[in-house]
């Protein structure tokens, strides 16, 4: 019976996982679904060992969160890399965040919207934090804007394979 529910658990999580591509907390999906199957045998079972145990949930609740904070700072770390002031940073971080929301809705095809959104947010944060420092001017905001954006997508992508890192490393130890 535990093949059978490791199985199912690597089949779904993989879901789980894919959806982190289109923004959706995927990463913390998949841990619940650990935790669930996790508290039902404890339930069913009684006394016996937890298919994942307290160990796998540290190593997948660490990396989650590494991989939220990755995700959240990269369009600073683009802007900065790109000259921004602190402004321009704290507008990439701001752009970044509403940029991902608001393009899931307004743009709802997978995975576009959601990186769409939030590269454009980011960018656009970033310009509008430029913009208001005094004595910068259009052009100045051109580098930060777009190192943002590209941060943006970054974060993203990395945030995908901290998805995957957590199916896999899941998987494997509902089999071992």
């Amino acid at each position: 019976m535990s093949i059978l529910i490791g199985i199912v658990f690597t089949l779904v999580s993989a879901i789980f996982a894919a959806v982190a591509a289109l923004g959706l907390p995927g990463t913390w999906l998949i841990i619940a679904f650990a935790a669930l199957i996790d508290v039902i045998e404890l339930l069913w079972k009684g006394d016996s060992e937890p298919m994942f145990g307290w160990v796998a949930f540290a190593i997948a609740l660490l990396l989650a969160a590494t991989a939220e904070v990755v995700e959240f700072l990269a369009g600073a770390a683009g802007a900065k890399a790109g000259g921004a002031s602190r402004r321009g940073t704290i507008g990439a971080l701001i752009g970044g965040f509403v940029g991902g929301i608001v393009g899931t809705f307004v743009i709802p095809i997978p995975l576009v919207g959601t990186l769409l959104g939030a590269a454009l947010g980011a960018g656009g944060g970033a310009l509008v934090g430029e913009l208001t420092r005094e004595g910068a001017g259009l052009r100045d905001t051109i580098k930060p804007a777009t190192g943002a954006a590209a941060g943006r997508v970054a974060g993203t992508v990395v945030k995908i394979g901290f998805a995957i890192a957590i199916w896999i490393q899941l998987s494997v130890a509902a089999f071992i």
